[in-house]
Parts: structure tokens; C-alpha cells; sequence
């Protein structure tokens, strides 16, 4: 976690971690808002590319609802209620995340690659949190692992 505004949200923590060498590494992350978020607090996922340009991706919190990748990303690894919106001052989790998501609609090459997640005012842009990691990426390591576990 690189930063998290005690006006916004607090007890923030974040792992990640793996269980055996051959499993992959899963992310969870955890902590309570300090005010309802609605479209006034912007989610933005942000990947550096290795040209050193950004892609960056952004959605108000009300209106990432309603993009359906985001929907099914969020309503696998978390407990966000996704018919109340502004969510409501709670405690919120995301539990065993895989990164990159594996429904993710934008092709990743292969290699290492640094994610930014930020949350923020949408009118000012306040930073409420920044959280960075380094993720490698293999497409055939995923498709070895998913070869190992198949029962003929």
C-alpha cells in the first residue's frame, strides 16, 4: 500500500501471497470507509506498459456497477452490494483476488508490468488510496497450470 487518506478510509490492509510454489499468488485486500461512496469517489486501475506509456481505466464507483466486467470482477472476490449505491459506511473486503483477473478485457503481454490502484474525489481528484504492485505475467503458465489440474 503506498497511500490511504485517514479522512476517507482506515484499518487498510492488503497481502499477497500464495499457499505452494505451483499456486498461483492471490491478493486480499481490506478496509473500512469513512464516508459513503458513490459517483463521487472515482476507481482507477492504472498498468504500465513496458514502452513506458500507461493505460489507465477509471469508472465512478455507481457507474462501475454497471460495466459488466467490473461487476463480475468485483462480485467474485468481494462483499459489495451491488444494488446500494452510494455504498454505505462498512467495512469491505476483497478476498483471493488473481491478477491480472482472468476476464479482464485487455490482452496483456507477457513480462512484468506495475499496477496502480487508486481510489479519489472525482471533482478534485483528493487521493483517498494508492495501492502499487508488480505483477509478472505468463500466458503459459497459466495454461500449464490449468493443463495439470485437468482430470481426463
Amino acid at each position: 500500500m503506498k497511500y490511504s487518506n485517514p479522512k476517507y478510509i482506515r484499518d487498510v490492509t492488503v497481502f499477497t501471497g500464495r499457499k505452494s510454489r505451483n499456486d498461483p499468488y492471490l491478493t486480499n485486500m481490506t478496509g473500512t470507509i469513512l464516508k459513503p461512496y458513490g459517483n463521487n469517489v472515482t476507481v482507477a486501475v492504472v498498468l504500465t506498459l513496458k514502452s513506458g506509456g500507461d493505460f489507465k481505466f477509471a469508472n465512478k464507483v455507481c457507474d462501475s456497477f454497471k460495466n459488466k466486467w467490473m461487476n463480475e470482477f468485483m462480485s467474485s472476490f468481494t462483499n459489495l452490494t451491488f444494488n446500494k449505491c452510494p455504498l454505505p459506511v462498512a467495512r469491505y473486503t476483497y478476498i483471493n483476488m488473481e491478477l491480472p483477473p482472468k476476464n479482464i478485457p485487455v490482452p496483456i503481454a507477457d513480462g512484468d508490468h506495475l499496477i496502480r490502484f487508486q481510489l479519489y474525489i472525482t471533482s478534485n481528484k483528493e487521493p483517498i488510496l494508492e495501492i502499487e504492485t508488480l505483477l509478472h505475467f505468463d500466458h503459459n503458465a497459466r495454461k500449464t497450470k490449468a493443463k495439470k489440474g485437468k482430470k481426463n
